[in-house]
């Protein structure tokens, strides 16, 4: 029998329904300084369940940080929506190394992922990248948990289980928005899994670049979904 766990979410704003993802060992919180109550109707979750509860039927615009991305992608996989927005999160994923796997299950697990999350602020402004630190919740069995198939999964398997995820209805829209670098090669791995989709680079260098300028990512979010 499978269990379903209520989400902590909040409801905010008017308009057309966006479902904000916040990214591993993180919170909803994450999403408060990006101002998108005041162009749409928001939540923070990756349940279609929740979703479903608001009663409206309306496909909502799916953002994801993070591994919030992968859960976006893999939500427009099974469920309607206007479209997708994966920010920072490359979906090319590779099974981790065996030593990496060991410290992830490991008792040192909360030093790895503290040093393996400071590389990532780049141009975050410090103060903001404090209060990410602050709110930061490690949780070893949710980490583990979420990574199973990096860590479990060898190269064939993990391909075909990517493969899956990205595996989206034909014209879905969209967005890769990125602030740490990625290169060609992978714009053109990921059109080949989800053809049309947009590979972006974002104006701030951080794995945050909703947090770096959050007035320029609504806007862009805004732009994106207004596309025909």
């Amino acid at each position: 029998m499978t269990r379903t766990v209520p989400l902590s979410h909040d409801i905010a704003g008017a308009g057309p329904l966006l479902v904000a993802v916040h990214g591993i060992t993180e919170d909803r919180r994450s999403w408060d300084r990006v101002p998108l109550a005041e162009h749409v109707r928001t939540l923070a979750g990756d349940v279609h369940e929740l979703v479903a509860s608001l009663g409206d039927g309306e496909p909502p615009l799916v953002v994801g940080h993070s591994f919030g991305g992968v859960v976006a992608t893999a939500y427009a996989s099974r469920f309607p929506v206007r479209g997708v927005v994966d920010v920072d999160q490359r979906l090319d994923v590779a099974p981790l190394p065996e030593q990496v796997a060991q410290t992830m299950r490991g008792p040192g697990f909360e030093d790895f992922m503290r040093s393996f999350f400071r590389p990532f602020y780049g141009e975050l402004d410090p103060a903001v990248a404090a209060e990410l630190d602050e709110h930061r919740q490690l949780r070893q069995d949710v980490v583990a948990g979420a990574w199973t198939p990096l860590l479990d999964l060898g190269a064939p398997e993990l391909t075909a289980w990517m493969r899956d995820l990205t595996t989206l209805p034909p014209s879905t829209a969209y967005l890769s928005l990125h602030g740490l670098p990625v290169d060609e090669g992978y714009a053109t791995w990921l059109r080949a899994q989800i053809p049309g989709a947009v590979v972006e680079t974002a104006p701030a260098a951080t794995h945050y670049p909703h947090l770096a300028d959050p007035a320029w990512f609504v806007q862009r979010l805004i732009a994106f979904d207004a596309a025909p």
